[in-house]
């Protein structure tokens, strides 16, 4: 079935609008691989905005059986259920700038029609089962280092799954990923996962939403009310420290993922060299900084940062010995802040 250029288009307008670091990540890939990875995220997007929002858990179980419905037809559906669920979506949950999302789903479901059989399979099977570990989470405290990875599989690993898979269906990966591919491809959706748990605590808590571990927090004497208050400052920074410490082993995974992608996949391999120093630099932003705790700025790196990663993945893509030291590097800074 061919899909309309317009609707691939907006789906194609709307990337950006939701995230522009993704946006640019998904952009460096090879022609017909970016229109998957494009839709795939904002499938997973619109699954992650239903999580996030403060509607009850019955109408949050209503919007996510309701859309994997609409993904597992075996053809898009009429407008009319389409139009249905949009408007529930924008009556009953919040959103922010998702709303171009919500407002153009018949779009975002006329393009992922479009591809083969395969290729919708495995972003199904990916998009079902993040939603019901999202629902698994509902209400469910993050006690641990150990609860908050299996929060972070089903928001972000099985990302790294179905990422995998699409490179192979498209012929990136010659060879089907086997189980020590696919436990590194986890463990790097994890990593980056992590690290948005890390700096957004300040904002996330007011919307009890309360991602760092538990016993963490209580191993301070603290508790989320307490976590950020400036009194508390000194105490909510050895949490931190820990929780960027149990990090650094997810960031050594990704970067064996990447390095055993095919050299000559460049832009496969700038596809995860992006999100992974830009990871690690935000991994180093944190440590001994106060900002995660106020809320007053955001923790992020600048377009400065951003465009000499950019530059620097794809000069060093082909050569895993240049890109271990990369990475070497950046640890290393991390881990020095660690010890000071």
């Amino acid at each position: 079935m061919r899909k309309s250029a317009n609707h691939e288009q907006i789906c194609w307008d709307i990337l950006p609008a939701v995230s522009r670091s993704f946006a640019l990540c998904i952009q460096q890939l090879p022609k017909g691989l970016d229109e998957r990875m494009m839709a795939a995220y904002l499938i997973l997007r619109l699954i992650d905005t239903i999580e996030d929002s403060a509607a009850p858990l019955e109408t949050k179980r209503t919007a996510f059986a309701q859309f994997i419905e609409l993904l597992a037809a075996p053809e898009p559906v009429k407008r009319q259920k389409a139009g249905a669920l949009r408007d529930y979506l924008l009556a009953n949950i919040d959103y922010s700038y998702e709303k171009v999302l919500l407002e153009n789903l018949q779009s975002l479901l006329e393009v992922f029609h479009g591809f083969a059989a395969e290729e919708k399979a495995a972003i199904l099977a990916c998009a079902r089962e993040m939603a019901e570990g999202m629902l698994k989470f509902q209400g469910k405290a993050i006690e641990s280092l150990k609860v908050q990875e299996e929060y972070c599989y089903y928001v972000a690993g099985i990302v790294g799954y179905l990422n995998s898979r699409l490179f192979h269906l498209t012929g990136q990966i010659p060879e089907k990923p086997d189980e020590q591919f696919m436990a590194l491809a986890k463990n790097f959706g994890i990593a980056l996962q992590k690290v948005n748990i890390l700096r957004d605590v300040s904002n996330d808590i007011p919307h009890n939403r309360n991602f760092w571990p538990l016993d963490l927090v209580a191993s301070q004497g603290l508790s989320y009310e307490t976590l950020c208050l400036p009194e508390n400052r000194q105490k909510a920074m050895k949490v931190l420290d820990a929780i960027v410490e149990d990090a650094l082993p997810y960031l050594e995974d990704a970067l064996k993922y990447t390095k055993r992608l095919p050299r000559r996949a460049i832009r496969v391999r700038v596809f995860c060299l992006i999100p992974l120093f830009m990871a690690v630099e935000s991994y180093a932003k944190c440590v001994n900084n106060e900002d995660v705790f106020t809320g007053a700025k955001t923790v992020k790196i600048s377009k400065a940062d951003v465009a000499r990663i950019v530059r620097n993945s794809f000069l060093l893509a082909p050569s895993n010995w240049a890109l271990q030291r990369w990475f070497d590097g950046g640890i290393r800074g991390v881990r020095q802040k660690l010890a000071r």
